[in-house]
């Protein structure tokens, strides 16, 4: 079986947000991103829910911009929830 590695972004390559897609309520993802589209980001998914993977074990997935959950949205998230990009230091240093 043959990998492909992708170049992440350069300029704030990582991302944190609530996602909703098939769940019934949307769950916490971190992605490395290897494109911004204007409607969509495409990276490795590093973390979803409770499950932290490495980069190595990591799958590439697009996320629909405006299916990302806003503070307000669900009546379980946080008020300050939405889409959060950062460097690579910010993330290690907050965590995934």
């Amino acid at each position: 079986m043959v990998t492909k590695n992708y170049e992440i972004v350069k300029k704030q390559p990582a991302a944190k947000f609530y996602y909703r897609g098939s769940h019934t309520h949307p769950v916490r993802r971190t992605v490395l991103i290897i494109e911004d589209l204007p409607k969509v980001l495409i990276g490795y998914e590093v973390r979803e829910g409770n499950d932290v993977r490495t980069v190595k074990n990591s799958p590439i997935k697009s996320y629909r911009k405006d299916r990302i959950a806003k503070g307000g949205d669900y009546c379980r998230l946080p008020e300050d929830a939405k889409l959060e990009r950062m460097d690579l230091f910010t993330l290690l240093k907050s965590g995934l």
